[in-house]
């Protein structure tokens, strides 16, 4: 007969892990932004991917520095989605233009990109900016 094992004594902790700075989920920050892309011109283009293509080029906005080369691309990203809602509100359907779908295809995978090389905390702060704003005004700025 085997003898019983002995009596742990320590309690399992978890140790608290700080993952490095180029760490983060990919998939929850990039998927919306590829799903909004891949919707574009297609019939079930709807306005939670139009709020998914503006949130991108608004973080892009808030986190690239004065003169950088990404901003005139994320400017006319909003731009472009501007159109759509003004559009939208008006007919009742959220539709895009051939130029205004080359404009957001091309200008998510120039801002992913970007995003990408952005640190996490550059990133945190521009979204708590973003949820701060849309808190006090009830949309995000176009």
């Amino acid at each position: 007969m085997s003898k019983p094992k002995p009596k742990r004594t320590k309690s399992y902790h978890p140790k608290p892990c700080v993952k490095p700075l180029g760490m983060r989920k990919a998939l929850m920050m990039e998927m919306p932004g590829y799903v909004a892309s891949l919707a574009l011109g297609m019939p079930h283009f709807c306005e939670r991917h139009v709020y998914d293509l503006l949130s991108n080029a608004d973080l892009t906005r808030r986190i690239a520095p004065e003169g950088h080369s990404i901003l005139p691309i994320a400017h006319a990203m909003v731009l472009a989605i501007a159109e759509i809602q003004h559009r939208a509100q008006e007919t009742g359907k959220t539709e895009c233009t051939a130029d205004e779908l080359s404009v957001l295809r091309e200008g998510v995978g120039r801002t992913m990109d970007y995003l990408r090389a952005v640190p996490n905390v550059e990133i945190s702060r521009a979204a708590a900016a973003a949820l701060a704003e849309f808190d006090r005004l009830g949309c995000l700025r176009v």
